[in-house]
């Protein structure tokens, strides 16, 4: 099934080459691919915490229970990027149980899990490119709520998340494990409600990116992280008033 088509901009060796692509679900035969590209990718963060690794077996469970990957594909058939969306149900890895969303709504939850671009292939806007697919996919199917995570140290997907909708309403630290007693990965939880509703802006603070402290006190006392500002890394976040369902 092909999502879309067009062309993309290779850098090879500082050279740009300009490249057909591909955009579809990618079959269970190729989860190796997906696999070895995020782990590429991985290799070669300069910060690991940005990233958190998906195994080979968890994204095969994944996908036995309706998951789907959306790759993109260069002229070659070579799996240049991906993202990779769930459907967690009343599972209690759910985000909407982080935002305290009704559970009447947790059915309607997409995750957006891993996105994972091929450094030679940045500044594509793959990253948008998919969310759009995805979006457009699962509201097609009924579902409403679209859910992430994102590292606060990970700016540029941030800004992409955000600027596709998404809107910061948590800051917690995910994927710990109990048994080791790791306490996990501080992440913002970025929520998009594809029914959107009317509502009333009535404050308005600023705060810097980096400033974590200040934005936990804002979303704990009901504020939204509503848009990111890309030159000053400023953060706008704004108290509502719901006006009508």
């Amino acid at each position: 099934m092909v999502l879309g088509k067009g062309n993309l901009i290779k850098n090879k060796h500082g050279n740009m080459e300009l490249e057909e692509y591909k955009m579809k679900l990618l079959g269970k035969n190729r989860l190796n691919e997906v696999i070895e590209l995020q782990q590429f990718v991985y290799d070669n963060l300069p910060n690991k915490e940005v990233l958190y690794i998906d195994s080979y077996d968890d994204m095969l469970a994944d996908m036995e229970k309706g998951a789907r990957i959306i790759g993109v594909l260069n002229s070659r058939d070579r799996l240049v990027a991906y993202r990779y969306i769930a459907f967690p149900g009343n599972e209690e890895r759910n985000l909407g149980y982080d935002i305290n969303m009704k559970e009447d709504q947790l059915e309607k939850v997409v995750h957006l899990e891993t996105t994972v671009v091929d450094p030679k292939y940045r500044g594509n806007g793959l990253q948008s490119l998919t969310l759009d697919a995805a979006a457009k996919m699962v509201k097609a199917e009924g579902y409403r709520h679209l859910m992430c995570t994102v590292s606060p140290y990970n700016f540029y997907s941030l800004y992409n998340v955000m600027m596709n909708g998404l809107k910061i309403k948590a800051l917690k630290k995910k994927y710990g494990s109990e048994e080791d007693g790791e306490e996990g990965l501080w992440r913002f939880i970025l929520h998009s409600d594809l029914n959107r509703r009317s509502l009333n802006p009535v404050d308005l603070v600023v705060s810097k990116w980096a400033n974590l402290d200040k934005q936990k006190e804002l979303i704990d006392n009901g504020y939204v992280g509503y848009e990111i500002i890309k030159d000053t890394k400023q953060l706008n976040y704004i108290k509502f008033e719901e006006v009508s369902a």
